[in-house]
């Protein structure tokens, strides 16, 4: 009735030690968080909360299906520390990169807020050269030179 649960069955029973050597494989089926043990139980024995919910399936064992899957088994030997140390490498390369642009960005923020705060500056406008003092202007007793100098302005 479970044509996956059969070819799962077939896998665990070449996986398990100490297989016997009988054509049928007995297995339980049962919910998550289903079974129980006790303080009274030996160590590997559980018990179920309610018994008439757990299904109890036998498997004929199927040597094509057994052969079908270790044909095209794989069984990798990795280098485990070489993996993690070439993907912690990466993870600081990453983190390298990202510093490097946060760093470039800020410096970038930095010109424009110094380029806005100069161009809002009244420092090249308010400099000595373009000023004139009223002591700059010979005043007269009539305040014609005065006129003269507000002529000339406009």
């Amino acid at each position: 009735s479970y044509p996956i649960f059969s070819e799962i069955a077939q896998v665990d029973d070449i996986n398990c030690f100490g297989t016997d050597d009988s054509d049928t494989l007995n297995y339980i089926i049962f919910q998550r968080n289903f079974q129980f043990q006790t303080s009274s139980m030996v160590d590997g024995q559980v018990g179920f909360h309610r018994p008439e919910n757990v299904r109890r399936v036998k498997v004929e064992k199927n040597n094509p299906i057994v052969n079908s899957l270790n044909k095209t088994k794989k069984e990798l030997y990795p280098d485990l520390a070489k993996e993690q140390q070439n993907r912690l490498r990466e993870i600081q390369l990453e983190m390298k990169e990202k510093r490097k642009a946060e760093e470039k960005q800020k410096k970038l923020d930095d010109l424009e807020k110094a380029r806005i705060k100069e161009e809002r500056s009244y420092d090249r406008i308010m400099n000595e050269n373009n000023m004139t003092s009223n002591t700059d202007i010979q005043a007269t007793a009539d305040a014609t030179a005065a006129e003269e100098y507000e002529d000339d302005f406009f």
